[in-house]
Order: structure tokens, then C-alpha cells, then sequence
């Protein structure tokens, strides 16, 4: 019986270690059904889109880019820059890179991208 409560006790513990959501940005190799409706319903000439999950208070951030890209995210005071550079490997094609931003405990009310150390505007904002 003890055992299992400390294995019972252990297991609470990772699990809430778990669930506790940190400010973070992965991209996407499997894009959601929902995010990939809005993809799809918008105009494909964007650059830069984000697409918001309001239930999950998750940001998807759409990036075209002929080369390679790197994301990371940087809080400060209430805005949240997230830097996106791309490494041009020649290629004329453009590349769709989708990006999930989880806010976590993050405080920002602001969201600054910016490609290759240049602040850029947000060609497109939807939700659903």
C-alpha cells in the first residue's frame, strides 16, 4: 500500500510538472486541422500570418521564406518579440514554416516579429 501511494505521489508530481505551460515556440510538422483551414482560407501571397486558437490561447505564426528559418521568442515588460532569420540556401522556392506559440504564464499584451533583426508587419491576423 505504501508503495503505491509513493508511486501514486511521484506520478502527481511529473505530471503536474508537465502540465505547468512554459512561454515557448516549436514549429510544426503536423499542422492542426483547424489552423490548416485558416491556412488554407487565406491569401496565399502573405509572407507573415498568425492564426490564433482562442480556446487554447495558442498563436500559430505562418512564415514564407526561401531559405532556412530559426525561431526564438524573447519577453520583455508586456510586449513579445518573436525572432524569425532566415539563412538564404538558394532556393527561389518559398518554404512554409508554421511555428506554435505557447504562452504559458507569460504577461504580453504586444506581439513585435521581427525577421533578420528588422521589425516586420503582420500580413495577416485571423482566429477561430
Amino acid at each position: 500500500m505504501r508503495k503505491l501511494f509513493s508511486l501514486m505521489f511521484v506520478l502527481a508530481i511529473v505530471l503536474a510538472a508537465c502540465s505547468s505551460s512554459e512561454l515557448s515556440i516549436t514549429e510544426v510538422h503536423k499542422i492542426p486541422p483547424k489552423v490548416q483551414e485558416s491556412i488554407d482560407s487565406i491569401d496565399t501571397d502573405y509572407t507573415l500570418q498568425i492564426v490564433n486558437d482562442s480556446k487554447t490561447d495558442v498563436k500559430y505564426i505562418i512564415f514564407q521564406s526561401a531559405g532556412t528559418v530559426t525561431a526564438e521568442l524573447e519577453e520583455r515588460e508586456d510586449i513579445l518579440d518573436i525572432k524569425l532569420d532566415t539563412e538564404n540556401g538558394g532556393n527561389s522556392e518559398l518554404i512554409q514554416y508554421v511555428y506554435k506559440i505557447t504562452r504559458g504564464d507569460a504577461q504580453f499584451d504586444t506581439i513585435n516579429v521581427k525577421i533578420n533583426g528588422q521589425d516586420t508587419p503582420i500580413d495577416n491576423s485571423i482566429g477561430f
